[in-house]
């Protein structure tokens, strides 16, 4: 997620530049950060993003107290403590990463143990926004409050609300806070973003403008504002509540200027203005051509201005570019895993039956789908060879020759990393010939257990994650490169279930004897006709085929809303049917394409 509230925070506590004389002022600062929760989806960032601007904040004199992953009683006491720290402090700032939600346009900031249980649970295991605001309004010097908290809401789909009235929304909700300034990481009612790196793509560009010598505070948070939106593509805007004084405002102060080379502020901001607009039409004719010699060029061109954010973005961009060259130049010069001959010096393979089969297997696993696996390439087996050609820049065709063979994905050592049970995959145990989608999803997977199987070209994952929210999970899977998974047939939901089935820990009993499987990708609209209507895949692909248990979907208690696996013992053996429940699972299935 974006932490505007970040750059609001640093901004704010600047140095006052009066006259000739800098008055020496006193800063304090309060930086949290909560990323391991007990009871709901870690967040990957608010750690780092905490260290990494309260490292900054210090380099800029300020007095830094940092606490991160502290729960109800620890955040309590934090406050209470820097409240009385900063009541003569000329400069004070709080800044919070973590989750927080709104309930009835009232805000709050979630410590790490927090359960939730229910809607009215907040007033005794969150922060209130409000308290923490009061808490430095005391203060005589510029007050700034900066809250990185603007995901969804972790614990909606296991909160009971009290009353079917009683508002629970997304983000936080705007606030007027009188004499402090706060910062929002996402303007109010909207969601900011984590990102994939150490930092935000927020933090990041916070800590990119935030120790400019000379970089007036109001123009940073522009800037700020601008590479943020930038970077989400237009997702993601933050925002503050309250103003800052009129007076001019920098962190750091500006360099002293040059007395050979004096510039008119009319010179200057022309100069600025003309090297933005060639920067951002020579940015994005590099773009449209995407190459690596392009964006060289680029940054060649630009390499006095490596501050700029869209230099920042093409450095990026060609980083991924190499990367990407570098590993196709490795696929086209690999020696195959798959030693076939090739007699009197033709270019074509003479392949034994068995390793046909294997040719079949491996472009199943690159997402075609060969058919039975069975040696003999007919029709659908020759059109996924001249598909893997072509996209490869090989010559069109169906040859399997010695190019086409360093393309395959290494079979053998594939079904050797699977296993019947959930396990966790190290980058280091993967083959040479990887398949990409698999690699690029154990990456993201990380230390999170989980069994994968190919059906039809497709991709299945059943992960075992503390991800316990459905659109959580459906985030999640998007970022692995697929969906939560739609199962469009009996064989699709057999396939699936097979690849579980010899895992207990994918399964729990509910209260009744009944058993609780992982998730996949149907969930219920809002508003629809209960149990049964309004039932739609999360692809939106026709729903064509269900399996429902006995008597289900029953929406009990009028709160279930997302389909799992499910069984009942005295009406099937194996819990391979469908429920409908409350969105709540410690494993989910992903289907990559």
């Amino acid at each position: 997620m974006f932490r505007y509230v970040s750059t609001w925070l640093a901004a704010s506590f600047c140095v006052f530049i009066a006259s000739d004389v800098v008055a020496e002022e006193t800063r304090v600062a309060l930086v949290i950060g909560n990323s391991d929760y007990d009871h709901v989806a870690n967040l990957p960032n608010p750690e780092n993003d905490a260290q990494d601007i309260a490292a900054a904040l210090k380099r800029l004199d300020f007095e830094v107290t940092v606490g991160t992953n502290l729960d109800y009683r620890e955040m309590r006491l934090a406050l209470r403590d820097f409240a009385d720290a900063s009541r003569t402090a000329d400069k004070v700032m709080i800044y919070y990463a973590g989750h927080g939600i709104e309930i009835e346009n009232n805000n709050y900031l979630i410590p790490i143990n927090a359960e939730l249980r229910s809607d009215i649970d907040v007033d005794f295991e969150a922060i209130r926004l409000d308290t923490v605001v009061n808490s430095i309004a005391q203060s005589p010097g510029l007050k700034i409050v900066l809250v990185d908290a603007c995901r969804n809401n972790p614990f909606v789909t296991d909160m009971i609300r009290t009353s079917s009235t009683r508002s629970i929304g997304q983000g936080l909700a705007r606030i007027d806070p009188g004499g402090v300034l706060v910062g929002y990481s996402a303007r109010g009612g909207t969601l900011a973003l984590d990102g994939d790196g150490r930092n935000s793509p927020y933090a990041s560009a916070l800590l990119t403008h935030l120790e400019e010598p000379g970089l007036e505070v109001g123009k940073m948070f522009r800037k700020v504002r601008d590479s943020v939106f930038q970077a989400t593509e237009g997702y993601q805007e933050p925002f503050t509540y309250g103003s800052l004084p009129g007076s001019d405002l920098f962190l750091k102060e500006p360099l002293p200027p040059d007395p050979k080379k004096q510039m008119s502020e009319a010179e200057i901001a022309m100069a600025a203005a003309q090297i933005n607009n060639e920067l951002a039409s020579d940015y994005t004719q590099a773009e449209s051509r995407g190459t690596v010699y392009s964006w060289k060029k680029f940054l060649e061109k630009y390499e006095a201005h490596s501050e700029h954010y869209l230099v920042a973005f093409a450095k990026d961009k060609l980083e991924v570019l190499q990367s990407e060259a570098e590993a196709k130049r490795r696929k086209r010069n690999r020696e195959p895993w798959l030693k076939a001959s090739f007699p009197d010096g033709k270019l074509e393979a003479d392949l034994t039956l068995e390793q046909r089969k294997l040719v079949q297997e491996a472009l199943n696993m690159m997402g075609q789908n060969v058919g039975s696996v069975d040696g003999a390439f007919g029709p659908r087996t020759r059109n996924a060879i001249s598909t893997v050609r072509v996209a490869n820049g090989l010559y069109p065709g169906t040859r399997v020759d010695i190019a086409f063979l360093r393309l395959l994905p290494d079979v053998p050592a594939i079904k050797a990393l699977q296993s019947d049970t959930a396990r966790a995959y190290k980058q280091e145990e993967m083959p040479e010939a990887m398949e990409e989608r698999l690699q690029r999803a154990l990456k993201i997977l990380g230390r999170s257990e989980v069994v994968f199987g190919y059906f039809e070209g497709h991709l299945y994952l059943a992960v075992r994650s503390s991800r316990k929210d459905f659109f959580t999970s459906s985030e999640f899977a998007n970022e692995m490169g697929g969906h939560l998974a739609t199962i469009g047939n009996a064989r699709e939901n057999q396939f699936i279930y097979n690849l579980i089935k010899n895992d207990k820990r994918y399964f729990r009993k509910g209260s009744s004897g009944n058993i609780q499987g992982p998730a996949f990708g149907l969930y219920q609209l809002p508003g629809s006709n209960e149990p049964s209507g309004g039932w739609v895949w999360i692809t939106g692909e026709p729903l064509t085929y269900t399996r429902w248990s006995k008597g289900e979907p029953n929406n009990y208690k009028g709160n279930e809303g997302y389909a799992h696996f499910f069984g009942v013992p005295e009406h099937t053996r194996d819990p391979n049917y469908w429920n409908d429940g409350r969105g709540s699972h410690t494993a989910f299935i992903v289907e990559i394409e």
